[in-house]
């Protein structure tokens, strides 16, 4: 595991142990400074702190010790499927507004808090987060992909976001490990400046790449122009 790796893993597991805390799971100051952080430099929330997310990447590193080539949705499809969680979370916003459902008792990631409080979980609402849990092994973050409702907040706000992970076109050899590594199916090797929602700040795709200094972390490229020796992802 690459040195950046190490210290993401270690806050994870220090905001996984912190999120036993109600202040830190209710506090405004907290939440004002996820959508800051997300507006200025992108999602770094679902990354970095998100319990729910820790919890699927353990369960992936360790589907990643058994399982050589795992699923991931191909980018045809891929492209129309990251909308689905914009999608749903309209629609339980729309539900939980006539109050016909509780949609919250329902999301894993709210789920998997309550319980790290040693609250009582809905029946139906557990089983929905170990399968999700579950699919993590053979399947890289499943549910922060497609379902939800909290990253698709940030991912949207993001979108704004200034500072951001960057390629640079001419020491790219183009290997693909950036894309491989990727948990959320982003295609990064056409790319000079990450823009995408999906992107978590996860910060795999500088881990594994080759050569340094090719993928960074700093302020965006404005001039997103595809260079000569770049391919155009049809």
């Amino acid at each position: 595991m690459k040195k950046l790796q190490i210290v993401r893993f270690t806050v994870q597991i220090v905001f996984l142990l912190l999120s036993l805390s109600v202040i830190i799971m209710k506090s405004p100051i907290l939440h004002i400074a996820y959508l800051v952080s997300a507006l200025l430099a992108g999602v770094f929330f679902c990354g970095w702190l998100c319990p729910f997310g820790f919890i699927q990447d353990v369960f992936g590193k360790l589907g990643s010790l058994f399982i050589k080539n795992k699923l991931k949705t191909p980018l045809k499809l891929q492209k129309y499927l990251v909308f689905l969680r914009y999608v749903l979370t309209v629609l339980l916003m729309a539900i939980a507004t006539t109050g016909i459902i509780n949609f919250r008792e329902y999301d894993a990631r709210l789920v998997f808090l309550k319980l790290m409080n040693f609250s009582i979980a809905q029946t139906t609402a557990l089983v929905i987060m170990v399968i999700f849990v579950v699919v993590a092994i053979i399947f890289e973050r499943p549910y922060c992909n497609y379902f939800c409702s909290e990253g698709a907040r940030f991912g949207a706000i993001s979108l704004l976001r200034i500072f951001t992970i960057k390629r640079n076109s001419g020491t790219c050899i183009q290997c693909k490990k950036c894309d491989k590594s990727c948990p959320m199916n982003i295609t990064i090797s056409n790319k000079n400046s990450i823009r995408s929602a999906q992107c978590i700040n996860c910060f795999n795709c500088i881990s594994n790449c080759p050569v340094k200094g090719t993928l960074r972390f700093g302020l965006i490229n404005f001039k997103n122009k595809v260079q000569p020796n770049q391919t155009i992802e049809k």
